[in-house]
């Protein structure tokens, strides 16, 4: 009996669990098929040495038989005188003997054939059934040796068929012991194949959901790869607003340093306009001082003008006065001299005697100084 077993490989990647049980499963399947093997190995020689013992059985029973019948034969058959001598005559009972033990052999041999030969297909066979019929018909065949042996016999016979029988019993104990095993172990073989079944069932399973895994795990890279081309795209844009923030950031400080010197221009030209604006002031006052000193100038100078003008009108009179006494000194002679003195005096009279003239000739000569004066501060 042969045990049909098909090795599911555990696929990779299936459940850390299942993959070590079902290769456990599998090992106790193939150690429970050796043994198996082997129990059939001894129990078809237990079927060969019963066979043979039945055979030397058999050979024992048709030896008997035949000295049975020849000593029958010569007992009851008178002895016939041939050519002088005394022949036994049953030589056709001898043969009818040999016949009849002929048949026997082979009414007791084909049944040991039958039931081996029934062991035989059993092996590549199923592994249910065969155990059982070859059961059944080895005792069938055992109970018809026993019978056939008894009815030949009528009684025990010699001892060498005794012994031959007892062989024979040890061997069929043997062989039911044996068949007691193989029906045991068929038990743990189908017991065996039901568990690897269900291995089988839920490694299907584990390989489904590891189906169903591998797609999930498949989409989470395809999104992964996804996601890492979007990170890409973003580092690469990250990098450009780094850039643009770095040139923003250059440009501010340059901004920045231009705005410093153009509040710094802007501080010098403040402090320049407030210089200007104070020379400014300054040169306001100086061109107010410079406007007032022209107008006093311009009244000065028309005082001046009318005290020159008074000067020279007074100078002429004066001079009109001179060349009247320059006549009478020239027409006088020594006399000029006391007379220049009485003219001076005549003549500081006469100023004297003209106030108003006196006061302007006084007021010209006092600007006049006036105007000296300051002119030589300058």
């Amino acid at each position: 009996m042969n045990v049909d077993l098909q090795k599911k490989p555990a696929g990779a990647g299936c459940g850390a669990g299942a993959g070590p049980r079902v290769a456990e499963l599998e090992a106790k399947l193939e150690k429970a098929h050796g043994r198996l093997m082997g129990m059939r190995d001894q129990l078809a020689a237990a079927e060969k040495a019963r066979k043979d013992a039945r055979a030397a059985l058999g050979d024992a029973k048709k030896r008997l038989a035949a000295k049975k019948r020849d000593d029958d034969a010569a007992l009851s058959a008178p002895p016939v005188e041939h050519d002088g001598g005394k022949v036994p005559a049953p030589e056709d009972g001898a043969a009818g003997g040999a016949e009849g033990a002929n048949g026997e052999k082979g009414h007791m041999s084909s049944p040991a054939a039958d039931a081996f030969e029934a062991v035989v297909p059993g092996e590549s066979g199923n592994n249910e059934g065969p155990v059982v019929e070859e059961g059944n018909k080895t005792s069938d065949e055992e109970e018809a040796v026993s019978n056939a042996v008894a009815d030949d016999d009528g009684k025990k016979g010699s001892p060498e068929v005794e012994l031959l029988r007892a062989k024979l019993m040890a061997k069929d104990m043997e062989g039911y012991e044996l068949r007691a095993k193989l029906m045991v172990i068929d038990t743990e073989v189908d017991d065996l194949k039901r568990m690897v079944t269900a291995k089988g069932t839920e490694l299907e399973k584990l390989k489904a959901r590891l189906m169903l895994n591998n797609e999930l795990v498949d989409k989470l890279t395809a999104d992964l790869m996804v996601k890492d081309a979007e990170i890409a795209a973003l580092e690469a844009d990250n990098a450009d607003l780094s850039k643009m923030a770095e040139e923003a950031a250059e440009a501010a400080r340059a901004t920045s340093a231009r705005a410093r010197e153009a509040e710094h221009a802007l501080r010098e030209g403040a402090a320049r306009e407030a210089r200007l604006a104070e020379r400014l002031r300054a040169s306001e006052h100086a061109r107010e001082a410079l406007e007032a000193e022209a107008q006093r100038s311009r009244v000065q100078r028309e005082q001046w003008r009318k005290a020159a003008e008074e000067a020279a009108a007074v100078l002429g009179g004066r001079a009109a006065g001179a060349s009247s006494s320059s006549m009478d000194k020239r027409r006088h002679g020594p006399v000029s001299a006391g007379g220049g003195e009485s003219e001076g005096t005549a003549d500081k009279d006469g100023d004297e005697e003209g106030p108003s003239g006196k006061r302007k000739a006084g007021g010209a000569m006092r600007a006049l100084s006036d105007l000296w004066k300051k002119k030589a501060q300058k």
